[in-house]
Order: structure tokens, then sequence, then C-alpha cells
């Protein structure tokens, strides 16, 4: 079904903008939390603990809503790698296995971790960028602690089936960087024992608060060991003696006071996704992102397309155009109005539910008419 036109006009961003892999555009609700909060920072509106704690409990409910967890189950942290680096170091006295195609956020607090003596850090090479459940399943093993991928890879666009990961991990916890699932496809929450993602791509929210759910399982095994004065019992006693028990819930992984500003516009960004149908956002997203991989190939570029289903696809389609460098093809993009990202020798691009119909088409004229100029060029060169 379509989105409610409601939704569609949170989005405000250029015609030409396609970067939520990025950093997406903010909605026009964000940005005005943004705003409401500055205004009570100022201190107009009396006490600022009240509104600061207000918000926090509203984006627990809001983000164990979107995603089909108990708020108990849900913390706050400032971005995907804080909650990634919590997990890193609550696991002591095994092993963790990490697809080596991860973005760095999901890689250096393995890194980290296992400088530190924590863990045995196991890295697996990822062929045609699938990754499968099989290429899991053969790492795993009796001291295997944890396995840590993202659902969507960053590059690729390619969705994992955490399903089929849930089963190849076995006993371990699946750990799940979501930073580029939640707020455009499904994710499913009850698969992972710890699901992260931060708010400033797809959920459109800036940067400074994501969310973090944690599964009762993680909540048994991963020591707190990063708990800061926030996550913990009576924070706000602070007479001797300290330090006061972590909580029993997964508030027991924050680390401290969150932005202020950052959790006003969080929360209004949850907010809007509120009676939003999942399928039919996930539709909407991959109807924008079937556009652009669609007139890519008839420009001739050379798409990664490492889906074989919609269920292995996201918003992400990345690809290397025809007749010019990527990075000339992105100047030109950009010199046209265009916002993507040129990364690895190829052109990212990401469109939203909200992105105008219309822009992969004028991006694959674009594309196609540089290409004809080089053909014509060719064609029209004299022989030596």
């Amino acid at each position: 079904m379509p989105l409610p036109q409601s939704f569609l006009d949170t989005f405000d961003q250029p015609f030409g903008f396609l970067d939520f892999a990025s950093v997406g555009a903010m909605s026009i609700p964000a940005r005005a939390g943004i705003i409401q909060m500055a205004e009570a920072m100022s201190g107009a509106e009396g006490k600022l603990i009240n509104l600061v704690t207000d918000r926090f409990d509203s984006c627990r409910r809001r983000a164990a809503n979107l995603i089909g967890v108990t708020p108990q189950q849900i913390t706050l942290v400032p971005n995907t790698s804080a909650g990634l680096f919590a997990a890193a170091f609550g696991l002591s006295g095994g092993s963790v296995v990490v697809p080596d195609t991860e973005f760095p956020a999901n890689l250096y607090p393995w890194v980290r971790a296992a400088e530190a003596g924590r863990i045995e850090l196991r890295t697996i090479p990822v062929p045609e960028g699938r990754l499968t459940a099989d290429l899991i399943a053969r790492e795993v093993d009796t001291r295997t602690l944890a396995v840590s991928l993202s659902q969507v890879d960053y590059r690729t666009g390619f969705r994992c089936d955490l399903d089929a990961m849930r089963e190849a991990a076995g006993d371990a916890l699946l750990i799940v960087d979501a930073v580029q699932a939640v707020g455009a496809v499904r994710s499913v929450p009850g698969q992972a024992d710890l699901l992260v993602a931060g708010g400033h791509k797809w959920l459109r929210a800036g940067g400074g608060v994501g969310l973090m759910a944690v599964s009762d399982r993680a909540l048994e095994r991963l020591e707190p060991t990063l708990t800061g004065w926030s996550g913990v019992t009576e924070p706000f006693e602070t007479d001797p003696p300290l330090p006061h028990p972590p909580l029993e819930d997964a508030g027991r992984f924050a680390m401290g006071t969150p932005g202020l500003t950052a959790l006003a516009a969080f929360d209004q960004a949850l907010e809007i996704l509120e009676g939003i149908s999942a399928e039919d956002l996930e539709a909407a997203v991959l109807a924008r992102s079937r556009a652009v991989e669609e007139g890519a190939l008839q420009a001739g570029a050379q798409v990664m397309r490492p889906w074989k289903c919609d269920r292995e696809r996201s918003g992400i389609v990345s690809f290397r155009p025809a007749g010019e460098r990527p990075a000339q093809a992105f100047r030109r993009l950009v010199e046209e109005g265009f916002s993507l990202t040129e990364r690895n020798g190829m052109l990212r691009v990401a469109p939203h539910a909200g992105t105008h119909p219309d822009a992969p088409q004028v991006l694959a004229q674009l594309l196609r008419r540089k290409r004809r100029k080089r053909i014509f060029g060719r064609l029209n060169k004299k022989p030596a």
C-alpha cells in the first residue's frame, strides 16, 4: 500500500539527494525537535532534567515498538560504534567471528577487545559480496562467543538472512549492526541477541543518538564492563560508597548523558514512524533502489548485484559508470545537484521512500549523456 502522505511530507531534501546510506537528510520533525530542546536549554522551561527524562523514556518506548521488543530491552547509545564497543568489551575468553567486509564501525571494537586480550578475533572473507550462513557456520565452534555482522552491507546493499545467521551462530551471540536497515527495510530483532543502529542514516534523526536492543541471553552473558553513571541503580545518589550495581535491563549499557538536542531529534524521528507499515516502507525504498539500478544498467554501468531476490536487497545500489572514471562521474553528478557517495572505485546511491520518483530517471539520463559523448567522440576521431 502507498505510504501516508503525512509521512512523505516529513521529507524535504533536495531533488537530487540520494545519499541516505551516508548521513541521511534530517526529517522536518527531527529538526523541529532540536529547536525545541535548544529553547528548553536556554532555561526558559525551568528544570531541564524532567524534559530530558521524558524524552529518554519516550525514545525507549518508540524504539521498542519500531523493532518489536520491550522497552526494557532498549537502551540509547551515542552511535553504532558505542553499542558495539559495549558488546566487544562485555565478552571474554573465546573468539568472535566478523566478516572482513564490514564497515570499520563493526571491526574496530573487536580489534580493540582482541588487543586488550579479552577475545580472539576471527575475520572471514565474503566472496562476491554475499554474506551467507554457510560462511559463518564454517567458523563457529565451541570457543565462539559471538558472531557480529551487518544486516545490510554498506558497499553492495546486500541484506543477509538473519534467520539463517541465527541458526549458523548456534549457541554464540548474534550481534547485528543494523544502521543500514532500521528505518528502511525490515529487521528481525528476535533473531539478534544485540541489535544496534545509529539514527543518522535511514532514521533521518541526525547524529548523536541511536538505539540498542539487547536480548535476555545477551544480558546474561555480556559483562557491563563499560557501564557509566547513568547505567546503574540510583544514579543520582552520589554519596559514598560507590559504585552502585548496574541496572538489570538493557539500561546497564548506558555510559553517560546523551546529547540533549540529539535525543529530541531522535524522539521526533521515531515518532513519525509510528503507525507506518514496515512492509510498505520497505516496498517504497526497494522501488526507488530498483529504479536506480535499472537506470544505471540502461546507461551501461556495471552494477554490483549480489542479491538474488528482494529479501536480499536494500536501499543501496553501487555501480561503476560507463565511459568515465568514477571520480569524474561523481564530480559531474555533484555539479548537477546530486548527492551520492564515491568509494573504492564505485558510486553508491541510496534513495529513500521520500525520494522524488523522477530522481532515478534523471540520474540515469545524466549517466547516459556522458556515455553518448564518449561514444560519439570515438566515432568522430580521425584514424592515425
